[in-house]
């Protein structure tokens, strides 16, 4: 009996949610920092814990997945916000995104704020009115100030009673845990103070880390300052590890069957990240189906 194609495909997916060694790192990292914030573990008299962290990798390299496993992980409610939401969410539902944050911080008991892109917020500080709008609305929320006497007069409560200002600011300090992210090209394509850092350059020679991006000074020390200082690096995985990942989610045995050879080198993953093993997978699942049906004497319509 032959799988519909549907649910193999959705099966195969599931058993290959890849994890890369820089993923696994960057996720315990990021994930004890959200431990001790939702927790509010070995806090000092007198010491704020720097614990939002920021997230830096190229495109594709799986930092919003990541984040939001580590977010399920910690059982708190999950939400993206990116440059181009921001405008679009408030539209739709016809309430500012800041107000749709405090619906979740007055709704659930952890919340987990990814905001994604933020090398592209840093391009709204400008004349136009929106931009810079835009822009304040992202240091405030950064700084944990909202409009919270606003929020309540507009906003009804009709299945609860609705909580006095000092609660809701209460909340917003202990649910609201803020995740940063984004991709800062220019950061891997100028050098700075002698270092050579690449997208494009051979993953095998280059290692760019947290803190040659922190030296590289493209990133505003206002946005470093709001964040934990020790910025977390997502890479692409070297000749090794892509190595170790074909045969460990079986990807080379699939294509020794098909009597296909992948190399490692094969899989670039400067064109789309995890993205591109995930298309050599999908592929050979495919074609591998293709073949039993032709076996089985069945025909694309019989699936």
């Amino acid at each position: 009996m032959i799988m519909p194609s549907n649910q193999l495909l959705s099966q195969h997916c599931a058993k290959s949610r890849i994890m890369t060694e820089s993923q696994r790192s960057v996720g315990e990292s990021i994930t004890r920092m959200g431990y001790l914030f939702f927790t509010n573990k070995l806090v000092l008299p007198g010491i704020n814990l720097r614990l939002f962290p920021l997230v830096i990798g190229p495109t594709g390299v799986g930092k919003s997945s990541l984040v939001e496993q580590v977010s399920h992980e910690l059982h708190a409610e999950y939400m993206k916000v990116t440059r181009g939401d921001w405008l679009v969410q408030g539209c739709r539902s016809g309430r500012p995104t800041v107000f749709q944050i405090l619906d979740q911080v007055t709704t659930f008991g952890r919340v987990a704020l990814h905001i994604d892109e933020l090398d592209k917020f840093q391009i709204d500080f400008s004349s136009q009115e929106w931009s810079a709008s835009l822009a304040s609305d992202l240091w405030n929320i950064l700084d944990g100030k909202f409009p919270v006497a606003e929020y309540l007069r507009e906003t009804e409560f009709p299945d609860r009673v609705k909580p006095s200002e000092a609660i809701v600011r209460s909340w917003i300090k202990k649910r609201l845990w803020i995740i940063g992210s984004g991709t800062w090209q220019s950061v891997f394509k100028q050098c700075r103070s002698g270092s050579t850092v690449g997208f494009s350059a051979d993953i095998t020679t280059h290692k760019v880390t947290g803190e040659t991006i922190a030296h590289s000074e493209l990133i505003s020390p206002e946005l470093l300052h709001r964040y934990n200082s020790d910025i977390f690096f997502l890479s692409h995985p070297d000749l090794s590890e892509t190595k170790r990942m074909l045969e460990e989610f079986g990807i080379q045995r699939l294509a020794a069957a098909l009597g296909e050879s992948i190399a490692p080198e094969d899989i670039n993953w400067q064109h789309g990240g995890m993205r591109v093993l995930e298309a050599v997978a999908t592929r050979l699942v495919l074609a591998q189906q293709q073949r039993d049906r032709e076996k089985s004497g069945l025909s694309t319509h019989s699936l």
